[in-house]
């Protein structure tokens, strides 16, 4: 089934063609001269004259002039050519991480696959951060489709998401913009449920009197993890998945960091949401590598993510995930005040449950989103992505505008080595 991404232009072609066979109507061939002889030859009678009778000439030229102007129309329209008549599209948008398991993506598309439905499988990148980016990426992407496939009048969305993420926020917001049913599937490990404060935390190298010690060591034989603070750099060479190594040091950069040539002051720290607000001095800052991977995210070779931000937006503590994927160290550029019990305040209470927490334990869990109370039943309209999405002039498949300038240009050089042909019109 042929369609036009601007079917204005083709109308256009078509009244130009009918303008060109009107005129072609009206066009009369002129007569050859005829010598007459002289008047006695004339014989005796009424005078008659011929009337004139509507009568196609020149067809061929006609049939080019009119070719080539479809021809060319039709190329300036944006003609595309669907050889499937689907109405519904199946989306679906994953995360990054998912995108090298080709057997499940196969095997989705064939149970979603119907002879009225298309179906695409595409991937977003920031959906471990933030759930959101896989609506701004399926709104992006059904307006691509929709534009292309004219024969799609509804939408069908579902959402691939691990199993937390580190905000819903943009989920909440973005979820508005799609005018219809999103059902959400989650891919990845289980939910962790253990208590955040059940830990066996050691403190390791800390001076006497350590604050750290104060607020966050204990001993429990019986807790579910175990958390080792060191606070000197490079104790530990070894990390496994069953003990989480959070790298402090009260003097210099931990692991990964890099010290600040000019040290400067900055009034507050975030975590898990609550404020703690102190003198604190920033004295590093994340190496290029680190900050690479923390801007790569889940699709880093060895993620990282921040747990604790500077008022200003800069990492203060930053979580790593460790080989094999089943465990994670957390590193920590935060110098405490030399006096004070800032650390044992209520308003640090979020702070110390990002070090002493389970792996990704802050994170939202995507169980949350499952559930979708808001047009479960109604599938997106096809066009509401039309009427916002972009509108591109150009042919599908992309050699077809080529093509049909090409077949008006032979039309054109054939109407006009004709029309010499038989001479003067």
């Amino acid at each position: 089934m042929l369609s036009f991404a601007s079917p204005w232009l083709f109308g256009m072609a078509v009244a130009a063609s009918l303008v060109v066979a009107g005129l072609h109507l009206l066009s009369v061939r002129r007569p050859p001269p005829l010598m007459l002889p002289t008047a006695r030859f004339v014989p005796d009678g009424d005078a008659r004259a011929v009337a004139r009778q509507a009568r196609l000439n020149d067809v061929l030229l006609l049939v080019l002039r009119i070719a080539a102007l479809l021809a060319t129309g039709a190329a300036l329209a944006g003609a595309r050519w669907q050889g499937a008549t689907a109405s519904q599209l199946r989306m679906v948008v994953a995360d990054e991480a998912l995108r090298a398991d080709t057997v499940w993506r196969d095997s989705l598309t064939r149970a979603l696959a119907g002879d009225d439905a298309l179906v695409d499988v595409s991937f977003a990148r920031g959906v471990s951060r933030d759930a959101g980016a896989a609506l701004v990426a399926a709104v992006r992407r059904a307006s691509d489709i929709t534009a292309t496939h004219r024969a799609i009048s509804r939408v069908d969305l579902t959402v691939v998401l691990p199993a937390r993420v580190a905000s819903r926020a943009g989920f909440d917001a973005w979820r508005s913009q799609w005018p219809g049913r999103v059902r959400v599937m989650l891919r990845g490990g289980p939910v962790s449920a253990a208590d955040t404060s059940a830990a066996d935390v050691s403190v390791v190298g800390g001076v006497r009197d350590d604050i750290v010690e104060a607020a966050l060591g204990r001993s429990l034989a019986d807790a579910p993890r175990r958390v080792r603070i060191e606070r000197v750099a490079s104790v530990t060479t070894e990390r496994t998945a069953s003990t989480i190594v959070v790298s402090w040091p009260t003097n210099g950069a931990p692991d990964g960091w890099e010290a600040q040539s000019v040290q400067d002051t900055v009034g507050a720290l975030v975590a898990n949401g609550e404020v703690l607000v102190g003198p604190f001095v920033r004295t590093a800052s994340p190496s290029r590598v680190l900050q690479a991977r923390i801007d790569s995210g889940t699709a880093a070779f060895a993620p990282a993510r921040v747990i604790a931000w500077w008022s200003d937006g800069a990492p203060a503590a930053v979580e790593q995930t460790t080989a094999g994927g089943n465990g994670c160290a957390r590193s920590v550029s935060v110098m405490l005040p030399a006096a004070g019990d800032l650390l044992l305040s209520n308003e640090a209470r979020g702070f110390r449950r990002a070090l002493i927490a389970p792996c990704d334990a802050d994170r939202v869990p995507s169980s949350s989103l499952v559930k979708d109370g808001s047009r479960s039943d109604s599938l997106a309209p096809a066009t509401a992505f039309r009427i916002t999405g972009s509108r591109q002039n150009r042919s599908d498949p992309w050699w077809l505008t080529p093509a049909l300038l090409a077949v008006a240009t032979m039309l054109l050089l054939g109407e006009w080595w004709w029309r010499h042909r038989e001479g003067p019109v």
